[in-house]
């Protein structure tokens, strides 16, 4: 692909810079499109909880949310994410002139935004749902960065339901194509992440979005090279986990478990055993490398 027009669209967090800054370092962008969300009115947004979530659903939210202002998790995320990522590589975007602010991705404003930059590729990493008019405005591909490994884990918080399930081997991100199927597009390739013995739930995160974005680069280059060629998912495998799922019962269960030593029998583990399978290596379809899980 000569001359092909590359275009990011992201949004506006610790993570979103990283990984936008690992692309741009990388990849010749012609634009990075910053999602801040759909301006809404506090009645619009509790119409759209409404609509989403059962009242039991809402309560265990509600309840989640109350758990985390008491753990203070946002400034301890933070902290973790930065020591995985280093503040250099995600305080801010480093390609200030590639930027363009939109209020909601799927509004007229975010489609006007697309459709001036030209993309003959898109590329989405931490968005809500991008519409099919704007995935439509990719002339030869749309790719997603997933921060799960799909198919076993789609949807959300799959850098979580791996911990809570005892499944760590399942920890990592793919790159995919971008459709209306919810991380459901052909795999580009599968990145495993490399967890340390004293992770918590954030700096698990952090690292698989360190291991997805290594893959991001490299699935990006070889596409405008002309040398990736995606595989179809079996979608009767695995699960889509919604964001409802992700009560206070089970991140206090997870947390639990991870206090209790989980991770770290894990990483004991794998550095007793003999096994030859890395648990951070990379996979490409192009390479026919796709792993078998």
């Amino acid at each position: 692909m000569r001359d092909c027009r590359v275009v990011l669209i992201t949004g506006d967090d610790l993570a979103h810079r990283y990984v936008a800054n690992a692309l741009a370092s990388s990849v010749p962008l012609a634009g990075i499109v910053v999602d801040h969300g759909k301006m809404l009115s506090m009645v619009d947004r509790a119409r759209q909880l409404w609509r989403r979530y059962t009242i039991a659903q809402l309560i265990s939210r509600a309840s989640l949310f109350v758990v985390r202002q008491v753990l203070r998790d946002k400034p301890n995320g933070r902290r973790k994410l930065v020591e995985v990522f280093g503040w250099a590589n995600c305080s801010e975007f480093l390609r200030p002139e590639l930027l363009h602010h939109v209020q909601g991705i799927n509004t007229n404003e975010g489609v006007s935004t697309v459709k001036g930059l030209q993309p003959d590729v898109l590329l989405v990493y931490g968005t809500g749902i991008v519409g099919q008019k704007i995935l439509s405005l990719g002339r030869r591909m749309a790719l997603n960065m997933h921060t799960g490994i799909s198919p076993h884990y789609r949807g959300c918080d799959c850098a979580f339901w791996p911990v809570h399930n005892e499944e760590l081997h399942m920890l990592g991100a793919t790159v995919h194509e971008c459709t209306n199927r919810v991380d459901g597009g052909k795999i580009f390739g599968i990145a495993k992440a490399s967890v340390q013995s004293g992770d918590c739930l954030f700096s698990i995160f952090a690292r698989c979005v360190r291991a997805g974005s290594e893959l991001y680069v490299r699935t990006v280059q070889e596409l405008i090279a002309s040398q990736s060629v995606g595989i179809a998912q079996d979608l009767s495998v695995g699960r889509e986990y919604r964001a409802f799922m992700r009560g206070v019962r089970a991140e206090l269960r997870t947390r639990r478990k991870v206090k209790a030593g989980l991770v770290r029998r894990y990483v004991e583990g794998l550095q007793n055993s003999t096994s030859n399978t890395s648990s951070s290596s990379i996979s490409s379809p192009t390479a026919k490398r796709v792993q078998t899980i």
